[in-house]
């Protein structure tokens, strides 16, 4: 349990350092959410649901895009969730690989305060 809180405390450390280029990548989905909303002739609810599923890869096809314009967003939605997913994942690996060490560093420390105490 303690090493999981030290992982959470290391995630939200990494999230904080990159949150204004989430924050920039998500108001682009937004934006393109928006855009297609126009350019499709679709209502703001499942303009955002086709952006976010294509965003997320995910893709499930019950909406498509019939004009250029929304083509080549759902396309740049694509590439932008994959840079997001990805930043999250880097944060994430970052973050485990930083508990690790410091998880490390508390053991060292106990295993050399035992040591002195006998």
């Amino acid at each position: 349990m303690h090493e999981l809180l030290i992982f959470v405390r290391q995630l939200t450390r990494m999230l904080c350092f990159v949150h204004g280029v989430l924050l920039a990548l998500l108001c682009l989905l937004v934006a393109f959410a928006l855009i297609i909303a126009v350019a499709e002739d679709l209502p703001m609810a499942d303009s955002f649901y086709f952006t976010f599923i294509t965003a997320l890869t995910v893709g499930f096809g019950d909406i498509t895009p019939e004009t250029g314009v929304g083509r080549v967003i759902s396309v740049l939605s694509g590439i932008v969730g994959v840079i997001f997913a990805g930043l999250i994942v880097a944060a994430s690996v970052r973050a485990l690989h930083d508990a690790a060490d410091e998880e490390r560093q508390l053991r060292a420390k106990r295993s050399k305060t035992r040591k002195s105490d006998h």
